[in-house]
């Protein structure tokens, strides 16, 4: 399967999918005209041993790339990384007509794709994500970007590959929490644009999801849908100016949940599990806010809990996270601004909300500790 992402003219990036993901990859790299003069494959330690022989077996060109590799985790989407991987591809003798690999998760295609979009005013590069995170969105929209201390994503650029290759395959490398933190991200996709979508993960059973092998039709299934969805808003707002907002229900407060777990380091929260947690404060605002009907919010709620364990929260930990909230790049001059639901499927962005607000959708989520 092949979806194209329009982002204006000669922006479209091919999203390859399915099980002749790899023939498609082969394919690509042999149609590249003119060819590139050197390959790099920028993957991190988790990723290397356990997905690389993988690709170089199905893709015979890709064996004699040079390999980059950084350690794992999302503290590694920093500038001194990256300043490290300018300095090998320079060292390397990379140039305009290098090409970038990135396989892995959503750390290595953030962080790859800022690089190769930066280093000698941009280097093509492609994405193989390994994650299931990264396959229904790290890698999907075009976002690059790093780190600025312990909040996320404050530097970056707006970029697409040359193309993206999604194998199913790479699933069974994940044990389950890594497989919910990508689940959190298509719960997401569903609230925010597609209805059919919500009702039809209402029918799954997570924990039975979890267990079926990568190959089954269900993952292809919903994986792809999540990507044309994203895909549809993205084409219509690549630069994130108003539609694309909407992306980011969950996330102002989710990203709080996570940079407070990394500083504490009182259990880090992977991405997608803060999110989820993000997910129910931002639930409760768009009851008092958006018109969400309360039975919708508590469905939102079920669907989370017990799956995403509950994230125990100190009253001192809210000094923090609003303070962090101020900082987010979603903050505008007339104070914080929320992607919010008007009901499951329709969403709103720019919603303004007050301080006392926020603090009190954090206190309805600190009262659901059982």
């Amino acid at each position: 399967m092949r979806l194209t992402l329009n982002t204006g003219p000669g922006k479209a990036a091919g999203i390859y999918t399915g099980s002749t993901v790899f023939q498609e990859l082969n394919a690509f790299l042999g149609n590249l005209s003119p060819g590139p003069d050197s390959i790099f494959i920028l993957t991190d330690k988790q990723s290397r041993s356990c997905c690389l022989e993988v690709l170089t077996c199905a893709v015979s060109s890709l064996l004699a790339a040079e390999v980059l590799e950084i350690p794992a985790g999302e503290k590694n989407k920093s500038l001194k990384s990256a300043e490290h991987l300018w300095n090998i591809l320079a060292f390397k003798g990379a140039s305009r007509r290098s090409l970038l690999i990135n396989l892995g998760g959503g750390v290595i295609t953030d962080l790859g794709g800022f690089v190769a979009s930066t280093f000698k005013r941009g280097v093509p590069f492609i994405h193989i994500p390994t994650s299931l995170l990264g396959m229904v969105d790290a890698a999907i929209g075009g976002k690059t970007g790093i780190n600025l201390g312990d909040i996320k994503n404050q530097i970056g650029t707006f970029q697409n590959p040359e193309a993206i290759f999604i194998s199913t395959g790479f699933l069974g490398t994940l044990d389950s929490y890594e497989l919910l933190s990508g689940f959190a991200e298509i719960i997401k996709i569903a609230l925010v644009a597609d209805i059919c979508l919500w009702k039809k993960l209402g029918s799954i059973r997570l924990q039975d999801l979890l267990k079926m092998k990568p190959d089954k039709e269900i993952w292809e299934d919903l994986i792809s849908a999540s990507v044309a969805i994203k895909c549809r808003i993205v084409e219509q707002d690549f630069r994130e100016k108003n539609l694309r907002e909407i992306l980011n229900f969950g996330h102002t407060i989710g990203h709080a949940f996570e940079s407070l777990s990394l500083q504490t380091n009182r259990n880090p929260l992977s991405h997608g599990h803060a999110i989820a947690l993000g997910m129910i404060c931002e639930s409760y605002l768009s009851v008092m806010k958006s018109g969400l009907d309360s039975g919708d919010r508590d469905a939102i709620i079920r669907m989370i809990f017990p799956d995403y364990e509950y994230y125990p929260l100190h009253r001192k930990d809210l000094d923090f996270m609003m303070e962090f909230i101020e900082y987010d790049k979603k903050r505008r001059s007339s104070g914080a601004c929320f992607s919010l639901l008007r009901s499951p499927g329709n969403a709103i962005s720019g919603e303004r909300c007050e301080p006392g607000e926020i603090i009190e959708s954090i206190d309805f989520y600190r009262a659901l500790e059982r």
